[in-house]
């Protein structure tokens, strides 16, 4: 063969060679997600976990994640600008209202409020009379403290409820003496009793609502049921990681992504083993909890019928992707 011939088929089967290496080594193409969370607390952390930690990749799937208001949220999610929402209680009053969307995914059902009183209130019985703020009218800290009074059987009218139009309100007014009580979340319930605040009860003891978790539309729950199991299998991952690695976890906890202000190193770790002990493994609550989402949701709306589980809730992704990391 001459010497030129030989030299160009040296040359070729080089480059057959790096190409077919390239391409063996090159990852195979992803599906891009994109998902719209609605807070920077520990319910959406395990989200940011699966991207960092690369297994949304595992999974074939290339995240976006999306800081999004709850009433938002939804209205993305049923345009399709979205396809996963953290807003699952807003979700469940969307379709309440005749939204097409399902809930398939409950990252936690112990609501993270504290009731939170002055010093000088011993208990629960002495709330008769005080003031009482909280979030947004309708929203889950209202729910809760009336939940609690009523448990303890302290009607409406004998204490003095004041909305403080959002939740990061409420401890700044708690401080000033503008109200005697109130619910607080992490961190501030933790820096509240450092401050000498009494904590009367916890939120989560009264009453069990789905927080966190996803929701999407019905349409993608029937045409993408294996995006919705892949994007559930790595929030799994990432729950798993966040359990197993506890240091890790914590150093992940003092990045960027939660919103604990000037306390981040003080109250990491306890916000740690309340967030792990709050995580579902399973990813799903019982029918109970269902029902009293779905009633709440039509009691708000005057709904003369409320809504069957199925049409409101669909868990069989969370346990189909449980079942495949097992």
């Amino acid at each position: 063969m001459p010497r030129g011939k030989l030299i160009v088929l040296i040359l070729s089967l080089a480059l057959m060679f790096s190409s077919r290496t390239f391409a063996a080594e090159r990852p195979g193409k992803t599906t891009p997600v994109r998902i719209g969370v609605v807070s920077r607390s520990t319910l959406d952390m395990p989200y940011y976990v699966a991207r960092d930690r690369g297994f949304f990749r595992e999974e074939g799937l290339e995240p976006e994640i999306v800081f999004i208001r709850s009433s938002l949220a939804v209205q993305a999610l049923l345009a399709g600008s979205l396809d996963f929402g953290t807003a699952t209680g807003t979700a469940v009053s969307a379709i309440a209202n005749g939204a097409d969307l399902r809930v398939v995914l409950a990252m936690s059902d112990k609501p993270a409020f504290d009731l939170i009183a002055h010093p000088s209130i011993t208990k629960i019985a002495e709330l008769r009379g005080k003031r009482i703020g909280f979030g947004g009218i309708g929203g889950l800290s209202e729910l809760i403290v009336r939940r609690i009074l009523a448990a303890h059987r302290i009607a409406p009218e004998q204490v003095k409820f004041l909305p403080m139009g959002q939740n990061s309100l409420t401890y700044a007014s708690l401080k000033a003496g503008m109200i005697d009580a109130t619910m607080l979340q992490m961190p501030q319930n933790f820096l509240a009793e450092d401050d000498g605040f009494r904590k009367l009860a916890a939120g989560a003891d009264y009453y069990r609502v789905v927080q966190g978790g996803l929701a999407t539309t019905k349409g993608m729950t029937s045409e993408r049921p294996e995006l919705i199991t892949k994007a559930i299998r790595a929030t799994f991952k990432a729950l798993r990681w966040i359990r197993t690695e506890k240091k890790q976890a914590i150093e992940f906890m003092r990045g960027p992504y939660l919103d604990l202000g000037g306390e981040r190193e003080r109250f990491t770790e306890r916000i740690y083993e309340a967030a792990v002990q709050a995580y579902l493994p399973s990813g799903a609550v019982d029918e109970k909890v269902q029902r009293e989402m779905i009633a709440s949701a039509a009691q708000r709306i005057k709904l003369a019928q409320p809504l069957p589980a199925e049409g409101v809730f669909d868990f069989s992704f969370a346990r189909a992707a449980g079942e495949s990391l097992r």
